[in-house]
């Protein structure tokens, strides 16, 4: 789904009036990210979010491949620093800084010992002792890359990438979270950080869906929610370079998997993946780019005006599986504001009523496949005891030699369920207690 609109004309009203709906009705898990902390009021609305604000109440060790491959971890590292622009493809050592930093990222991401960034910049420098005459100008390229990614390691963003809490990002993923990136921006972070952040987050939810798979697909499974989208996949960044945010790469290859993608932005200024993918477009009163909503929207170019004159909380919406565009509105919510402290605790309750949960749910997993295991063990008893009394009952009624002596087969005798008594299956009447056995099952 792609919603865009002017400001103030109700894409977040809208978004919010959707969460709270969809969530009164199902239980899927969604991701939402935002700059302004407008959906902070839906913790007292919405079941068990959890308010997620990088340097504050959460920090990522962007080292820990979380279970998944080291090396691809490493090199996926990679690609979202230099989506970042973290590296100037224009630079004179760019090759050569791409293969050594590559390289020590891996070492890095390997040893669990050493993923930090201490670890890091002692593994430059032993990469320095060790490479120093093999690789020609490696000091210069190690000097480069340490300058340029020192900013995450020791300027004021080291709260977020840094220290380390409990909560790990693939123990989040099947939560109600909510990431407010405004505080990246009160640390005296960018733009460009809160992109590296929201890529790496995103990072794992692809690893994620990628290790279910598209398996026993039955719908939506997890729902990732982008305000601001221009932001993070801006309609230009493909025309520039080759590389891909993993927002489209989650628009484009993850929709088989059960992931479902809303973005919002107040223009459609982002990526043509993004937009090619949506099967509903909503737009909101727009005095840009008409002709090119008209396009997305399936409307009538003469009717383009439509979009200047739409009042707010009115939107005009494209379903696929409907012919023509139509008209909604949407009932304007109330918003309040929550204090940090009341977010702190209430995630420290949610917290803790959802490992209650997992504790329940382990338990009653474990239960549940003890009872089936006794109940398989049981069955398994009961068709040996009906072999061993059927090689009695064969060997009795050929002891006379009257009957013609074949090879021993179990599946020529059964249990009365009356007597207990093991007869050949061919008799429709138990002979010793006259139950009749013609439509019985066993």
């Amino acid at each position: 789904m792609f919603v865009c609109g002017a400001t103030g004309s109700g894409k977040t009203n809208f978004v919010q009036y959707l969460l709270m709906n969809f969530k009164k009705k199902y239980k899927i898990p969604f991701l939402l990210a935002e700059f302004k902390g407008e959906y902070t009021f839906l913790q007292d609305l919405i079941d068990d979010l959890l308010i997620i604000r990088p340097g504050e109440n959460f920090s990522l060790n962007i080292f820990s491949p979380e279970g998944d491959n080291p090396e691809i971890h490493a090199e996926r590292l990679f690609d979202i620093l230099k989506s970042g622009r973290f590296l100037d493809e224009q630079a004179e050592f760019s090759p050569q800084m791409e293969r050594v930093l590559v390289d020590i990222l891996t070492i890095v991401c390997k040893n669990p010992k050493i993923q930090s960034w201490k670890g890091f910049f002692g593994q430059c420098d032993k990469y320095l002792e060790d490479q120093r005459h093999k690789i020609p100008m490696v000091h210069q390229s190690l000097i480069s890359i340490q300058n340029r990614i020192r900013r995450f390691a020791v300027g004021p963003l080291k709260k977020v990438f840094a220290t380390r809490h409990n909560l790990k990002i693939k123990d989040l993923l099947n939560k109600n979270m909510l990431i407010d990136l405004s505080s990246l921006i009160r640390l005296g972070g960018e733009k460009e950080d809160a992109l590296f952040f929201l890529n790496m987050v995103l990072k794992y939810l692809w690893d994620k869906n990628l290790t279910y798979g598209a398996y026993h697909f039955k719908g939506i499974k997890h729902v990732t929610i982008v305000e601001d989208a221009q932001y993070f996949a801006p309609k230009d960044l493909t025309s520039q370079t080759k590389l891909t945010t993993y927002l489209e790469d989650i628009a484009l290859l993850q929709r088989g998997t059960g992931e479902c993608l809303i973005s919002i932005a107040t223009r459609p200024q982002v990526s043509e993946e993004i937009l090619a993918n949506c099967g509903v477009l909503i737009s909101f009163k727009n005095h840009m780019q008409r002709g090119f909503l008209c396009e997305l929207l399936n409307l009538e170019e003469k009717n383009q005006d439509y979009l200047s004159i739409l009042e707010e909380g009115q939107c005009i919406a494209r379903v696929n599986s409907v012919k023509r565009p139509f008209l909604l509105w949407v009932p304007h919510i109330e918003r309040h504001w929550i204090k940090r402290g009341d977010v702190n605790r209430k995630n420290k309750m949610i917290l803790k009523h959802l490992k209650e949960q997992d504790i329940i749910s382990l338990k009653e997993n474990q239960t549940s496949s003890r009872e089936n295991s006794q109940k398989n063990q049981k069955i398994q008893n009961k068709e040996e005891d009906i072999t061993e009394y059927a090689k009695i009952k064969y060997f009795i009624d050929n002891l006379d030699g009257i009957n013609e002596n074949k090879d021993f087969n179990p599946n020529n005798y059964r249990k009365c369920p009356e007597c207990f008594s093991i007869i050949k299956i061919k008799y429709k009447n138990c002979p010793y207690c006259g139950n009749c056995l013609a439509d019985k099952i066993f």
